[in-house]
């Protein structure tokens, strides 16, 4: 960890930007129990990264990865987005059954992921599928999501909301 130099006086040090919240503010108590709670869950059990997720879809939902095609093949926001368009197939078609299970093995990799499939996860496939929409069937799928990923959601929205007011 670098030190500061004896002739390099701390107010030189960068000041925050004032249009940025200071992390207090990012970070409410819930908020922090669930990351306390997905870190201490994380040290029993290894990272997941984009191959071990290719592998868990391959083996275990096999009319999702037929949906992959070569040129989405690596890139792991359209591996997941394949995922979402297999979710949101089975929303619209009201199979609970398929969702249930799309999201069983999607939770269970969320909260294990590695930061890019984490990332994919969050982008690619819960704000792709649950921001905006208000259905039935897409609010009765919700309903399902595992607690950390609700979070995750909710707080994509407050930022939505937020960059709308903004605007405004």
């Amino acid at each position: 960890m670098p030190f500061l130099s004896p002739g390099l006086p701390s107010s030189d040090l960068p000041v925050a930007d004032a249009g940025a919240q200071p992390f207090e503010h990012l970070l409410d108590f819930r908020t922090f129990a669930s990351l306390r709670r997905m870190v201490s869950h994380q040290k029993s059990k290894p990272l997941v990264r984009r191959a071990d997720f290719m592998k868990q879809v391959t083996l275990y939902l096999p009319e999702v990865a037929a949906r992959i095609e070569e040129s989405d093949f690596g890139i792991v926001h359209l591996e997941v987005g394949a995922m979402k368009l297999a979710t949101r197939d089975a929303i619209v078609a009201r199979d609970l059954v398929a969702v249930r299970r799309y999201l069983a093995l999607i939770a269970d990799l969320f909260e294990r992921a590695d930061a890019e499939l984490y990332d994919a996860i969050r982008i690619s496939f819960l704000e792709a599928l649950f921001l905006g929409e208000t259905s039935m069937a897409h609010m009765e799928a919700r309903s399902m999501l595992s607690r950390p990923m609700e979070n995750v959601l909710r707080q994509a929205e407050a930022r939505l909301e937020k960059s709308r007011t903004a605007v405004l």
